[in-house]
């Protein structure tokens, strides 16, 4: 995998500091990478043709080769979003900053010495609005250093990753448009498979990894069919309900002619030559991008092609953010029975089961943990391979997080074992959290089961996988342990909500 720079071929294209440093032989040409925190880290590396002129709103072309030696030290540039704002309790370190491009389809690889090691391919989240591969927390040294290929991704966001059009559809060789995000995961995934062995991966042992965005984007993955035999396995953080049905092309078409309007363009050939700052999401135009039902990438809703383990869950508290004021201002309780009869038509049962006083913000914010709890435990009941379903508990600590608990992406920095990338006063609760929960992740990504003894400090619980007869889920913090999702009325209740 690692070639030294000692030909004189090499001397003429690399500075001398770069000589020493890793390097890696893909499809496309030589890569001089770095060390980053004791692993090998290649970064920025194309894995299609820039999606722009006449391939905007196509799938991915071939990445082009390229001559000599390619610096892999620096991300490349995030695709076309809006600029990072950062608001409690995400910190800077949660979003990717400028500069973005539409040449932007690029991944970033970190590994270590060694032949035949299981891959991860980690999509990130941030709504299909925001994020990218070079997140701050999504640094994978630590990932690779427990002997795996730990892989991010930029992807399109937005329009310019879901746009839906007539034209576009008769154009393409699938009759199809408007996933073209997808495409671009489906994309990254088959030049894993290309190229997985010059980072000492085993492509036929990759597991995709997605939260919130992400991890919606792998379960439309799960029911489309270009997916097979591109992974064997999924984690799914902060993704997963049933009864979800993706949008139909009618409906994406008739919001992606919306927003043409809104720029002014009408045919695919305005849209073509608009300048990408007009991709760019407009703050306060709630034009609603992700995956729709196309006849091609996702030929139904619903569909069970890929039935493959999958570990999953949420964070205990996911309803706190966006949400934020459940936890830090009233909610009156006819607005808490309110919702539930608008969402549920059942408020009088719901509400009978979270009593509260005439403020109901601590009765919501368990009601909408139970209500996503369920509904992953409802999901997770249809799969025929093994789901191991979890429910984070642990709160970061500072000042940032402590109004919001254990909140929606929390668990990542201890997934990954990235905590050094987030400024907290973290305590040694912290540092066993994250040695726990990134052994069970990676145990999964190994061998599809998070169960393997022992990391080199901690015992690991046995985590059994999920029965939706017991509706067990392992609770994941400091002292991680299988127990009921909700109580059994609750639990009960939920369902019969769900199935509604």
């Amino acid at each position: 995998m690692r070639k030294l720079a000692g030909a004189l071929s090499l001397l003429l294209v690399l500075p001398a500091a770069a000589q020493d440093a890793p390097h890696a032989k893909v499809a496309q040409g030589e890569l001089a990478g770095f060390s980053d925190r004791g692993a090998e880290a290649y970064l920025n590396i194309p894995f299609g043709a820039a999606p722009v002129g006449d391939l905007r709103w196509k799938a991915p072309a071939p990445p082009p080769a390229w001559g000599g030696v390619r610096d892999a030290t620096k991300f490349g540039p995030a695709c076309i979003q809006q600029d990072a704002k950062p608001s409690a309790p995400w910190a800077i370190e949660y979003y990717v900053l400028p500069p973005y491009s539409e040449d932007c389809l690029s991944l970033n690889v970190w590994t270590s010495p060694g032949k035949n090691k299981a891959v991860a391919l980690f999509i990130p989240g941030g709504g299909f609005s925001q994020g990218g591969g070079g997140v701050p927390i999504y640094n994978g040294a630590q990932m690779a250093k427990s002997d795996i290929v730990f892989i991010t991704m930029n992807y399109r966001q937005s329009a310019a990753g879901f746009l839906a059009h007539p034209e576009l559809a008769a154009e393409s060789a699938g009759h199809a448009s408007g996933n073209y995000t997808l495409t671009d995961v489906l994309a990254a995934l088959r030049w894993i498979k290309a190229n997985a062995k010059s980072f000492g991966g085993d492509p036929a042992k990759v597991t995709v990894m997605g939260q919130s965005a992400g991890a919606a984007a792998i379960v439309a993955l799960l029911q489309s069919p270009l997916s097979k035999g591109l992974f064997r396995a999924a984690i799914i953080d902060s993704g997963v309900q049933a009864g979800v049905r993706f949008a139909s092309n009618e409906a994406h078409e008739k919001v992606s002619a919306d927003w043409a309007a809104s720029r002014g363009a009408t045919t695919l050939a305005q849209l073509r030559t608009l300048p990408a700052e007009a991709l760019v999401p407009v703050r306060g135009q709630n034009f609603r991008f992700g995956p729709s039902i196309d006849g091609h990438v996702m030929p139904a809703s619903g569909a069970n092609v890929m039935d493959v383990p999958v570990l999953t869950g949420w964070n205990a508290g996911e309803g706190s953010v966006g949400g934020g004021r459940l936890l830090t201002s009233p909610v009156p309780r006819t607005e808490f029975e309110k919702q539930n009869r608008s969402r549920w038509g059942i408020a009088n049962e719901i509400s009978a089961l979270y009593p509260s006083g005439e403020d109901a913000r601590e009765a919501a914010q368990q009601s909408g943990h139970d209500a996503l709890m369920m509904s992953g435990a409802a999901w997770a009941a249809g799969r025929k391979s093994p789901v191991y379903y979890y429910d984070f508990e642990h709160v970061m600590p500072g000042a940032e997080a402590a109004p919001y608990g254990s909140y929606h992406s929390s668990e990542l920095p201890y997934a990954l074992d990235s905590l050094h990338t987030l400024n907290r006063p973290w305590t040694e609760a912290d540092y066993k959290v994250s040695a726990l929960t990134q052994a069970y992740w990676v145990n999964f990504i190994k061998s599809g089961n998070p169960n393997g003894g022992q990391n080199s400090k901690y015992a690991l619980p046995q985590w059994a996988r999920f029965d939706p007869a017991a509706n067990d889920v392992m609770a994941l913090g400091a002292t991680p342990h299988m127990r009921p999702i909700t109580e059994k009325a609750r639990a009960e209740a939920w369902l019969r909500a769900i199935s509604r």
